[in-house]
């Protein structure tokens, strides 16, 4: 027996608006990433560990009390104090040496960069204006100090835009979502699907893109922020997967340090959302979201967020019962980020997802976890800037409130979700990158017809601004 076309489509639909859309997530990190190339203030120990770098300060310390006016010394244990976080000591140590070596341009260039890294850009500014008027520094030295200068202007002004764009090309081995197998079982009985609703490859071109912006009012610690991103794929063989999404926010932001809160930030954002599955309206949303961001210690941040959401979807051309997904959609996450040194860093994640649909067997609870990690290293070819390579593992368990009665008619859909992703970000320059992904997602399932497996591999040209 075949299965009904209006069962056949729908079983897909779901899975494929989350891929498109957990793509389009990913991209938008990819940009994060790229634009964040800035200094910070994490220990950069590299292979020595924290209690490596303390002994040799001790030591060093005991040398520059001894000889006050030894300028390699003191650069030393400053270095030493900037590779452990202690930026505080280091810019004291070399603002020490100032006395002995007034107007000098190494210290005045190191102090610029000690105090960018701990945000007091403005005190950066003068050093740097003052080691360019020095003169005789290298072009490359120079050209780095302008990037620096640059970046304060930046993030000096009231109002900050930055923003993403890319476009590529995706081959999926599994584009459609659908099981490997042709022959599923629906209650006891034995189906067979066409050619359009088993497991297929295909190739799509997608273009997606954020932009956001930020402004600093003249209420202590309270910002405003806006956002837009939004993604869409036009795939080769098959029409029916072409997806268009978009997604804003906006709220306020406020700085939780003038509660005697430090490093803290608290953010209450409106959303609303879209999709276009066909060219037809597919979906679309409108909710609230709130996220709390927590600096720790240096190296350590944490960050808890709840977003809730009503999601109203419309039947398409080849998905005539969407609409019994709409409903109100809980999610919630918490994530810890460690840096273990200044290039590689790991992030920890908890999901969790509740959905209300129309019917119960669309309804469901989903519980999940992820582990990531970002690798900055020196260009393998030319100087350029540091390439980035991360991966993520994800994994998931989700469970539907009521049988599908059309499939089993006496259990509820049980699934677990299985993701690995391998990203490399390749810039050619600050701005403009080679990014290439490559996944593997597994979806094992007690309903035959949604178990399913995809490989995908894409490369693209991206560009920070």
């Amino acid at each position: 027996m075949t299965l009904p076309k209006s069962r056949e489509t729908f079983s897909l639909a779901a899975h494929n608006l989350s891929l498109a859309l957990a793509t389009f997530c990913v991209a938008l990190s990819v940009g994060g990433a790229l634009a964040q190339q800035s200094q910070n203030v994490a220990p950069r120990t590299g292979s020595a560990s924290i209690d490596e770098v303390e002994t040799k300060r001790e030591a060093l310390f005991g040398r520059m009390m001894a000889a006050p006016d030894d300028l390699d010394t003191a650069f030393e244990y400053a270095a030493l104090s900037s590779e452990a976080g202690d930026l505080e000591g280091a810019i004291s140590t070399l603002e020490r040496m100032l006395i002995y070596a007034p107007g000098l341009p190494r210290l005045q260039l190191e102090l610029g960069v000690l105090y960018y890294r701990l945000g007091a850009y403005e005190t950066a500014r003068q050093y740097f204006d003052a080691a360019k008027s020095a003169g005789d520094m290298p072009p490359e030295v120079s050209a780095k100090v302008d990037q620096y200068l640059s970046a304060i202007d930046q993030r000096g002004a009231p109002s900050q835009f930055s923003g993403m764009i890319r476009t590529g090309i995706r081959y999926q081995s599994n584009a459609n979502a659908g099981p490997g197998n042709s022959t599923v079982t629906l209650n006891g009985l034995s189906y067979t699907l066409d050619g359009l609703s088993v497991a297929g490859e295909d190739f799509n071109g997608f273009v997606n893109g954020g932009l956001r912006y930020r402004h600093d009012t003249d209420i202590q610690g309270l910002s405003l922020e806006a956002g837009l991103s939004g993604y869409a794929a036009g795939y080769r063989d098959r029409n029916t997967l072409n997806t268009a999404a978009v997604e804003a926010y906006a709220g306020p932001v406020f700085d939780l340090g003038r509660f005697g809160l430090d490093d803290r930030t608290l953010s209450v954002l409106l959303t609303t959302s879209g999709v276009l599955i066909e060219g037809d309206r597919y979906m679309a949303s409108a909710g609230v979201s709130t996220t709390i961001d927590w600096q720790v210690t240096p190296v350590d941040s944490l960050s808890g967020s709840l977003q809730y959401r009503y999601e109203d979807f419309s039947n398409t051309k080849s998905r005539r019962t969407a609409n019994l997904q709409s409903g109100h959609r809980f999610d919630g996450q918490f994530s810890w980020s460690h840096n273990l040194t200044e290039d590689f860093s790991l992030t920890g994640r908890i999901l969790a997802t509740r959905r209300d649909a129309e019917v119960g067997y669309l309804s469901s609870s989903e519980l999940g976890g992820a582990i990531s990690g970002t690798y900055r290293y020196a260009a393998l070819i030319g100087d350029g800037p540091a390439w980035i390579t991360g991966v993520e593992a994800a994994v998931a368990g989700r469970g539907y409130d009521d049988p599908d009665s059309m499939i089993n008619s006496a259990t509820r859909q049980r699934d677990t979700d299985f993701s690995l992703n391998l990203r490399q970000i390749v810039p050619f320059n600050e701005r403009v990158a080679l990014v290439a992904e490559a996944g593997y997602r597994k979806v094992w399932s007690n309903y035959d017809i949604k178990s399913f497996d995809n490989i995908s591999l894409s490369i693209g040209i991206q560009s920070a601004f």
